[in-house]
């Protein structure tokens, strides 16, 4: 009975996905939302390049290798404008057919959050990351690595999800070459919600900087946008997978 009780609820969560992905003005919104992500994080991150560079003491102290005033901005900055390119490219492969490629540049979104986390929560990070090379950064800032010191935050289960579905050349990526328009709309609502958290952390780092306006002066406009999607969205309500 348990089994056909799960069997029933798994065919219900379906149904209501592929309901969810079937509606028009959902799939503008989530594509129009992605673009004005990714517009908005290339804008900011250039921003704070630019303030990074010029603002701060790293270089009068000796402190940054490639004389920047502030390497933590910059490197948030540059954070910024890498998860850009990433959603809008996924953003378009998505729109276009190319799902195993969207879906892979997605995984890698989910690094760019880790990271964002690790930004906010943890003191010298960004400028740590910025002045890295390879074999510190895979002491410190490997997927593995983060997720272990976010102690639970992030679920290993879930980064595995994103590996199988574009991460690496698996079988299980057929899914991904069928043109099914569920499991596009679903990836690509999961792509706002990473960008979203993005936002989050990297916005809460911000609070007391004064080298951060750029991302400060946003804050509403996402706001907005993000709760008017969240609102319209009944993707955004499934539970991942167990």
């Amino acid at each position: 009975m348990s089994n056909d009780y799960a069997k029933d609820d798994i065919a219900k969560i379906t149904d209501e996905i592929r309901s969810a992905s079937a509606d028009a003005e959902t799939v503008v919104l989530r594509s129009e939302l992605a673009h004005f992500t990714a517009d908005i994080f290339n804008t900011v991150g250039k921003e704070l390049q630019t303030v990074g560079h010029i603002f701060g003491t790293d270089h009068k102290n000796g402190l940054s290798p490639n004389g920047h005033g502030s390497d933590e901005i910059v490197a948030v900055g540059l954070l910024l404008r890498i998860a850009s390119q990433l959603i809008s490219a996924a953003n378009d492969l998505f729109s276009d057919g190319r799902h195993y490629a969207a879906a892979s540049l997605l995984r890698q979104l989910v690094e760019i959050e880790y990271l964002a986390w690790a930004f906010e929560t943890r003191d010298g990070d960004a400028e740590r990351w910025l002045r890295s090379n390879s074999n510190e950064r895979q002491s410190f800032f490997t997927p593995a690595k983060l997720r272990a010191a976010a102690q639970g935050k992030f679920r290993s289960k879930d980064y595995g999800y994103h590996c199988e579905l574009g991460g690496h050349p698996v079988p299980g990526a057929i899914v991904l070459l069928r043109d099914d328009q569920a499991i596009t709309q679903l990836l690509l609502s999961d792509m706002l919600g990473h960008s979203g958290r993005i936002w989050d952390h990297l916005l809460d780092w911000s609070h007391g900087n004064p080298w951060a306006v750029p991302l400060s002066k946003r804050k509403v406009e996402m706001y907005h946008r993000f709760a008017n999607w969240k609102a319209a969205d009944a993707l955004t309500s499934v539970s991942p997978p167990p």
